[in-house]
């Protein structure tokens, strides 16, 4: 739970993968964050790509390619699903909900560059709603009621104990207060 920033595409015709990945390098640098670079195989790779590291508590960017140069998800790389599954969502996603509002908005810039630059095709949907409308107050707020709303989580199910349960009651107490229906025993 959290906001989140997903996006799926391509590299466009003429679009350079080296060139890209040096690039975000560079822009990685440049803001003081952490990039490693993704090569499996030299010579014929499965993916390639660069995962970035934000220096602030947002997850990884991950813009990994594959073959036929669509982005691949950090998952499919971890789990062997080299090849195109038409099952599976190509989009990649990276929670910015505890990083720095400043963050978000410089990733959905970087977005939007990559989109003129080397990914025609980026789709990408902001759960915070700053990538659609550029309205900041409302990443703000939608940031806001998610902190409220987990907070609210964490204290409810800080109530129930755990002790001297099993899994199974366990399991049938947080459903139970997710129901609004605790009796507040065991």
């Amino acid at each position: 739970m959290g906001v989140s920033l997903h996006y799926q595409g391509g590299l466009g015709a003429g679009a350079s993968l080296p060139e890209l990945v040096a690039e975000l390098e560079d822009i990685a640098l440049s803001k003081g964050w952490q990039a490693h670079r993704i090569e499996l195989d030299a010579e014929n790779p499965v993916f390639e790509g660069v995962i970035l590291d934000p220096d602030d508590k947002t997850e990884s960017l991950a813009f990994l390619f594959d073959r036929e140069g669509r982005l691949r998800n950090l998952v499919d790389l971890v789990c062997g699903q080299f090849e195109p599954d038409p099952r599976c969502s190509y989009f990649v996603s990276a929670k910015t909900q505890y990083g720095e509002i400043r963050t978000h908005l410089w990733i959905v810039g970087l977005l939007r560059y990559l989109k003129s630059k080397y990914l025609p095709d980026l789709e990408v949907s902001d759960e915070g709603g700053y990538w659609e409308t550029g309205d900041i107050p409302e990443l703000e707020r939608r940031r806001e009621f998610l902190n409220e709303k987990m907070a609210e989580l964490a204290a409810g199910l800080s109530d129930i104990p755990a002790r001297g349960q099993t899994p199974s009651e366990l399991a049938d107490e947080i459903e139970a207060y997710f129901e609004g229906r605790r009796t507040g025993g065991t």
